[in-house]
């Protein structure tokens, strides 16, 4: 077996509360081993196999799942090998899966070993299989578009932005970029404790040229793995840039990034409209407070009237519950639309956060509010998730959680991915 030519790859699918198993730790360590990431959120896992990000699966969920799963990844990508460990194997529980899609099933527990064999052999076999045969592609896949917006400032929207960003890169472990659209005075950079000269004017100014050199070359990679394109240095530049310049910025983004984070700032001009009107997803933040919530019942009336946008609208009340402030049904009531999430006031904890450069997902992920967004990420990922929380979740801690700064492998309560690089 020729060990020495691996290079691989590998995801593992399971579940929050079995990401720390010690074969996963033993398999990441191996010298044959790029790169090994833990996720717990099913469609992560097919958007990383469709983009070509992994060489192969292990799939540690029961039955039902890994059965789906081994069909959507054959389905998507036929050349990414998948293996799956389940607690009673049988032979009818060996050829549903295999008919599924799976290339091998192994029983659970199994000798540390055995696995390793296994594995490699596969990946020994795909190696050999793609010398003789072209491997298949598939068609690009587009990124989504993620706009955080509110028609008011001072919400929160850069401090939910910026820690979005960093959650969707813990759950999926696929590319996220974050982009600061508060093109005068933008924000990202403080919030991730980042500063360069290379900025969207860099794009901006040969927007119909841009490739993926250029965009490692501008784009700036925070320690926890997600790009940040930073607003412009200079004032003044924002009057020359046009939605034209910022459609091309967008298609080189959504086509090198599974998630494109924008934070935009507060007033509709022909560069918020324009992202409004490509947003997959749009989420509107608020405040429990009248002037805000005027503001944001006349937005969400603008957009409904002008059809400005097909994406799924979700509003988003923050700092909420707070000391002080008026009741949930009073806040649905005057906006006559209904609340999806709410990230609660941690005022202390957030605002020592932003001084530090650390997202709280980051540098408190056990917290109410990093929880809170660590939620709403895996619903833009796709995933059923209750948003609405009105009081702390009371389930016991990870017992080796840390809550000091600046670990890109730290992980919040729903423990949902972990990267081992």
């Amino acid at each position: 077996m020729n060990t020495h030519s691996l290079s691989a790859r590998i995801a593992v699918i399971t579940t929050p509360d079995r990401t720390d198993q010690d074969w996963m730790s033993r398999l990441a360590d191996e010298p044959w081993v790029e790169r090994l990431d833990r996720v717990a959120v099913l469609s992560a896992c097919v958007d990383l196999a469709q983009r070509g990000l992994v060489d192969l699966i292990i799939i540690d969920r029961d039955l039902s799942d890994a059965e789906s799963l081994a069909r959507q990844v054959y389905t998507v990508a036929s050349n990414i090998p998948c293996i799956a460990i389940v607690p009673d194997l049988t032979t009818a529980v060996m050829r549903r899966l295999v008919h599924a899609g799976m290339r091998d099933v192994i029983g659970h527990p199994a000798p540390y070993t055995d696995l390793s064999i296994t594995i490699q052999a596969l990946l020994n076999a795909e190696i050999d299989r793609r010398r003789n045969q072209a491997a298949p592609t598939s068609a690009p896949r587009r990124g989504k578009l993620v706009v955080v917006s509110s028609p008011k400032g001072g919400v929160g929207t850069t401090t939910i932005a910026v820690n979005l960003a960093v959650a969707l890169r813990q759950l999926t472990s696929t590319p996220v970029v974050l982009t600061d659209f508060g093109l005068q005075f933008g924000d990202v950079g403080v919030h991730l404790n980042l500063w360069s000269r290379h900025t969207m004017q860099d794009l901006v100014s040969k927007s119909t040229e841009i490739d993926e050199t250029m965009l490692n070359g501008v784009l700036q990679e925070h320690k926890s793995g997600v790009r940040v394109l930073l607003a412009p240095n200079e004032p003044e530049v924002v009057s020359e840039i046009t939605a034209e310049q910022i459609d091309h910025i967008l298609d080189s983004l959504l086509e090198h990034y599974t998630y494109v984070v924008a934070d935009i700032w507060s007033f509709l001009d022909e560069i918020a409209l324009k992202l409004i009107q490509r947003a997959d997803e749009i989420l509107v933040v608020a405040t429990p407070e009248i002037p805000t919530l005027k503001n944001t019942k006349h937005f969400l009336s603008y957009v409904r009237k002008h059809g400005l946008s097909t994406g799924r609208i979700t509003l988003v009340l923050n700092r909420f519950p707070s000391i002080e402030g008026i009741s949930l049904q009073d806040v649905q009531t005057h906006l006559g639309y209904p609340i999806g999430a709410n990230i609660p006031s941690e005022g202390r904890l957030i605002t020592h956060s932003i001084n530090q450069g650390v997202p709280i997902v980051l540098a408190h992920p056990d917290t109410w509010a990093a929880q809170s967004v660590m939620k709403l990420a895996a619903y833009v990922t796709g995933d059923r998730v209750d948003l609405l929380s009105l009081r702390p979740d009371t389930r016991k801690r990870s017992s080796n959680r840390d809550t000091q700064s600046g670990s890109d492998e730290r992980r919040g309560w729903l423990g949902f991915v972990r990267r081992t690089q």
